[in-house]
């Protein structure tokens, strides 16, 4: 009887070990599978968020009940801005300039309800000190037109606030954003969404810089899915390469026998 006649023993721990690489590999399979589920629910999101930008600009006129359906469509809203309630998002990068984000609240139709305008972008040194006197809109009645996107903040595990303390400090720089606490020092209602404004076709030389679109990319999801494929692989040819390793060592053992 020839050496390559002879067949592998397995032993209980080679049965075991086969078994829970399988285990293993198909746990990763699966993994793989989800992310590429999820890379397909990015894409279709992506789709819907682009025909939305493709619709003419909606108007507000008043608070929004449908927020889930007016994110991320472009809209015109009419009133003053509240300059003396401006708040700055510190932190934000530009380019790769640190800076702030500017939003003032804009009173619908002068004296009604609220919503969040982001300005755009300010360099800061420190990436939070801007000089907000420099950066004040006029009162008086105005249109911006932007992109809705969620209100700041946002936590679906938070509800809407009561009304602020009377002796409360009107916080401007916020580090942590906080729905509850940032509608809460506002006297008036604020809505659901935020107002961002969009470059224009010929930029101004004036600050703040208005921000492009989010992007609308697939995420992380196709790198996630080839790793845990990859996984699956590396533990299968692994584990054959051990066994094979084994079955050379057995063969070397009966010969010397």
């Amino acid at each position: 009887m020839t050496a390559s006649s002879n067949p592998l023993t397995l032993t209980r721990s080679g049965i075991i070990g086969t078994v829970l690489v399988l285990m293993v590999a198909a746990v990763c399979v699966r993994l793989g599978i989800w992310q590429l589920d999820r890379l397909g629910q990015r894409r279709e999101r992506n789709a819907a968020l682009e025909a939305r930008l493709d619709v003419a600009p909606v108007t507000l006129t008043g608070l929004p009940a449908d927020t889930a359906g007016l994110t991320y469509r472009r809209a015109r809203a009419r009133g003053a801005f509240d300059g003396e309630r401006t708040i700055v998002l510190p932190g934000r990068s530009y380019r790769g300039s640190p800076g702030v984000h500017v939003l003032t609240p804009l009173r619908l139709g002068g004296s009604g309800p609220g919503i969040l305008v982001n300005r755009g972008w300010v360099p800061a040194a420190d990436g939070a000190t801007v000089p907000l006197d420099s950066l004040r809109t006029a009162s008086a009645d105005t249109t911006v037109e932007g992109i809705l996107l969620p209100f700041p903040g946002r936590s679906e595990s938070r509800g809407a606030a009561g009304a602020p303390p009377a002796d409360s400090v009107f916080r401007r720089v916020w580090y942590t954003l906080d729905e509850e606490q940032l509608r809460g020092q506002f006297p008036y209602a604020l809505a659901d969404v935020e107002l961002q404004l969009l470059p224009a076709e010929r930029p101004a030389a004036r600050l703040p810089v208005p921000l492009p679109p989010p992007a609308l990319d697939e995420g992380p999801h196709r790198g996630y899915a080839i790793q845990w494929f990859s996984f699956a692989a590396i533990a299968i040819v692994g584990w054959i390469a051990l066994l094979n390793r084994e079955r050379r060592q057995q063969r070397t053992t009966r010969r010397s026998d």
